[in-house]
C-alpha cells in the first residue's frame, strides 16, 4: 500500500517530477559518459604506450637501467627469447642494442636513444613498422646502413628520405666510434616525444658499431597474450632469466602505473561530485513536496498513520522518482558508451597538446559493468539519504496544527 500511495505521489506534481526526473537523466548521462572517455583515453594511452614504447614486460642486466651503460649486456639473448616464447602467455619476444648517441647532420645536431633491432622480430612484439609515414622499415637500399627516425626529429634537423645522418658513440673499448647512417623512413606515433628522441637501425649495425659480442643485447622486451598478464608472467620469465632484471610496464614508467591505478579513484570522485549536486536538487523536490502537503499528512496522522509509515512513504518518493530518473540516465548513458566504442570521438583540434602527453586523438569510450552497477547503487542510495531530511521535517508536525493549515 505505501509503494502505491508514494508512486501516486511523485505524480501529482507532473511538471515538477519530470524536470527532476530530466535533471537526474542528465546528470548521469553526462557523469557517465565522461568516465567512460576518461577510462577510454586512458586504454588508449596503455595501448599505445606498450605497442609502440615499452611492451609489456622488459629484460636488462642488472644495473643497466640506472645509467644505461653499454657495457651491462646480456649473453647468449637468442636463447633466452627462443626459451621466453615457448610461454604459454607470451606472443613474442625480440632483443635489443641500445647506445646514446650524438647525432650530426647537415642542418643540425641532437641526441636520443638508438636501438639496433631485428626487423621481424620487433615487429611481433611492437608496431613502430605501423606508423611510418614516409619511406621504408629500415630496408637498405644502398651502401650505408639504414636509419629510421621520428617526424618530430626529422623536422628538428631538417631530415628527409635519403638525407645522410652521423652517429658518435662511444664503444665497448671507449674508444669514440662515428658511422654514417642514411635515412630510409620517417615514423610517427601518439606520442610526439618518443618519435623526438627515438632512432631504429639494425641489429647488426648497431653490434658492429659498438663492438660488442655476437649475441649480446642489452633489453628484451616481451609482448604477452593480453596486458593485464605480465605480472603474472613476470615469475615464470624470472626463472629462466635469474641472473637479470624483469620488470612489466608498470614498473618501467611509474608514471603510467599511477595514471592506471589512480583511474577508478578519480572517476569515483568525479562520480560523487556529480550525485551531491542530485543529491541537494533532490533534497529541494521532497521539502517542497512535503511542504505543500502539510494539511494532507496532518490528516494522515489523525486517521492514525503512524510516523514510521508517514516516514516510510517519503523516503520511498525520493527513492522511486530517483531510481526513475537513473534507469533512464544510465540506459541513454549506456548507450551512448556503447555506440562511441566502435565509433572514435575526434579530438584532434587538440593534438599538439595531446601528442606531447602520448594520449590519442580519436578515443573509444570504455566502461565495464561493474562501474555501471556501482553507479545504480549510488544512486539508489542518494535517494535514500536525500530523502531523509524532508521525511524528518515532516515527523515534526504537529497533527492538530497541520490540519488548521491551508
Amino acid at each position: 500500500m505505501i509503494w502505491s500511495i508514494a508512486w501516486r505521489n511523485v505524480w501529482r506534481n507532473k511538471v515538477r517530477s519530470i524536470v527532476m526526473i530530466v535533471a537526474i537523466a542528465l546528470g548521469l548521462v553526462a557523469g557517465v559518459f565522461t568516465m567512460a572517455f576518461m577510462q577510454g583515453s586512458v586504454n588508449s594511452k596503455i595501448e599505445s604506450t606498450t605497442k609502440s614504447e615499452l611492451s609489456h614486460l622488459q629484460i636488462h642486466a642488472p644495473h643497466f637501467s640506472e645509467n644505461r651503460e653499454i657495457s651491462y649486456y646480456m649473453k647468449n639473448s637468442s636463447e633466452l627469447v627462443s626459451q621466453i616464447e615457448n610461454l604459454d602467455s607470451v606472443k613474442a619476444a625480440c632483443r635489443r642494442l641500445i647506445a646514446e648517441p650524438f647525432i650530426t647532420a647537415a642542418h643540425g645536431t641532437g641526441g636520443g636513444k638508438l636501438v639496433g633491432i631485428n626487423r621481424e622480430q620487433e615487429k611481433n612484439v611492437t608496431d613502430i613498422w605501423e606508423h611510418v609515414v614516409k619511406g621504408t622499415y629500415l630496408e637498405k637500399s644502398g651502401r650505408m646502413p639504414p636509419v629510421l627516425i621520428g617526424e618530430k626529429l626529422s623536422k628538428k634537423l631538417k631530415l628527409k628520405i635519403g638525407s645522410k645522418i652521423n652517429v658518435q658513440l662511444v664503444d665497448l673499448e671507449g674508444n669514440l666510434s662515428a658511422k654514417g647512417y642514411r635515412v630510409c623512413g620517417i615514423f610517427k606515433t601518439a606520442n610526439t616525444t618518443f618519435d623526438g628522441t627515438n632512432l631504429f637501425v639494425r641489429y647488426r649495425d648497431l653490434q658492429s658499431q659498438l663492438g660488442i659480442e655476437d649475441g649480446a643485447a642489452h633489453e628484451i622486451a616481451i609482448r604477452v597474450n593480453h596486458g593485464n598478464e605480465a605480472a603474472l608472467v613476470k615469475p615464470s620469465i624470472e626463472k629462466i632469466a635469474p641472473k637479470y632484471v624483469v620488470q612489466t610496464w608498470k614498473e618501467i614508467s611509474p608514471e603510467m602505473s599511477l595514471l592506471t591505478d589512480s583511474m577508478n579513484q578519480y572517476m569515483y570522485i568525479f562520480i560523487l561530485i556529480i550525485l551531491l549536486g542530485l543529491c541537494f536538487g533532490i533534497i529541494n523536490t521532497m521539502l517542497m513536496a512535503v511542504l505543500e502537503r502539510v494539511k494532507e499528512i496532518g490528516m494522515l496522522m489523525a486517521v492514525g498513520m503512524n510516523r514510521r509509515k508517514i516516514f516510510a512513504m517519503i523516503i520511498l518518493e525520493s527513492i522511486l522518482l530517483t531510481i526513475t530518473g537513473g534507469f533512464f540516465g544510465l540506459i541513454t548513458g549506456a548507450a551512448l558508451i556503447k555506440y562511441f566504442e566502435t565509433t572514435p570521438i575526434d579530438i584532434s583540434m587538440f593534438s599538439k597538446g595531446l601528442e606531447k602527453f602520448g594520449f590519442a586523438t580519436q578515443v573509444y569510450t570504455s566502461l565495464n559493468f561493474e562501474m555501471l552497477f556501482t553507479i545504480s547503487v549510488l544512486v539508489v542510495l542518494t535517494g535514500l539519504i536525500s530523502a531523509v531530511y524532508p521525511a524528518r521535517k515532516a515527523l515534526k508536525l504537529n497533527p492538530a496544527e497541520a490540519t488548521r493549515s491551508d
